[in-house]
């Protein structure tokens, strides 16, 4: 099979790793009021292993622009991704994405966009809105491209940034293990079974691999996803997701894992974005 139709799947599993790093901007320890750091990143995107053999992915290149604002009532992600893969026999492979996404800070409604590219053609666009019914309740999702069409969501599902908040509270807690069901829109259902490995803290004291004051002084933690597809029976997961994540939301380190290769991403750039001006705020 051809490198175009094996990864045809891989651009938007990347997006939704992405969406959930974005949503995490909550900080511990858990005594502490809950503290914010929108941020815009750059990541460059390179190879990190791959299998081997006859049509594996030989090179990765890519980036990504990622910037996680907070407004009065949500949260918005806005990202853009453009990665190159080239298999041991030659073949080339070009994805991009772009993706925004809004999430109430009730953590009960949810509107996506997201695009998808290849090689600099849109090829698919999927745009929407969710809402849940309550705190851990089911609710409904009303797609409005690429086709309209609605779909319900179980009983104890959470949009990005509540997962966030359940994953940095589990951290604090010194749980090890996490298993909760996230929407995220980011392909097909786009209803996944995920399950977090926490790590113990790594102190203040010990340095961010990327040197920037945002970061510098921050407890952070080591966390590993697997996404799993939610209405499938399976024992191993879609792809997995490794990042340090510190306590302001910044992740500096961080590898998403496919069963043939796996990518890195490096920080390369971190800026941070203002708060905004709310009413009596």
């Amino acid at each position: 099979m051809s490198l175009n139709r094996r990864l045809r799947s891989l651009p938007i599993a990347l997006a939704g790793l992405v969406l959930a790093l974005a949503a995490i901007g909550f900080a511990l320890p858990a005594s502490a009021a809950p503290t914010i750091s929108p941020h815009f990143a750059v990541y460059n995107l390179t190879l990190g292993k791959s299998s081997g053999g006859s049509g594996s992915v030989a090179h990765a290149r890519g980036r990504i622009e990622f910037q996680w604002s907070e407004g009065c009532d949500g949260w918005t992600v806005s990202q853009r991704t453009r990665l190159i893969l080239t298999s041991s026999q030659g073949e080339e492979f070009q994805s991009g994405w772009t993706l925004k996404a809004w999430e109430s800070k009730d953590g009960l409604s949810y509107r996506f966009s997201i695009r998808r590219l290849e090689n600099d053609a849109a090829v698919e666009e999927t745009e929407g809105k969710a809402k849940l019914d309550g705190s851990g309740k089911g609710g409904r999702v009303v797609y409005t491209a690429p086709e309209a069409r609605e779909m319900a969501l179980p009983e104890g599902t959470l949009f990005p940034t509540q997962h966030s908040f359940e994953l940095l509270a589990a951290a604090g807690r010194n749980e090890l293990l996490l298993w909760r069901t996230v929407f995220d829109a980011t392909g097909g259902d786009a209803l996944f079974g995920v399950n977090a490995a926490l790590g113990r803290a790594i102190s203040a004291d010990t340095p961010p691999a990327f040197d920037s004051p945002l970061i510098q002084g921050q407890p952070s933690w080591r966390m590993r996803l697997a996404y799993f597809n939610d209405d499938e029976q399976q024992s191993e997961p879609d792809h997995e997701q490794m990042q340090r994540i510190y306590a302001n939301g910044v992740v500096d380190e961080l590898q998403f894992e496919y069963p043939d290769f796996a990518l890195n991403a490096s920080l390369e750039r971190l800026e941070a974005l203002p708060p905004p001006d709310c009413p009596g705020g």
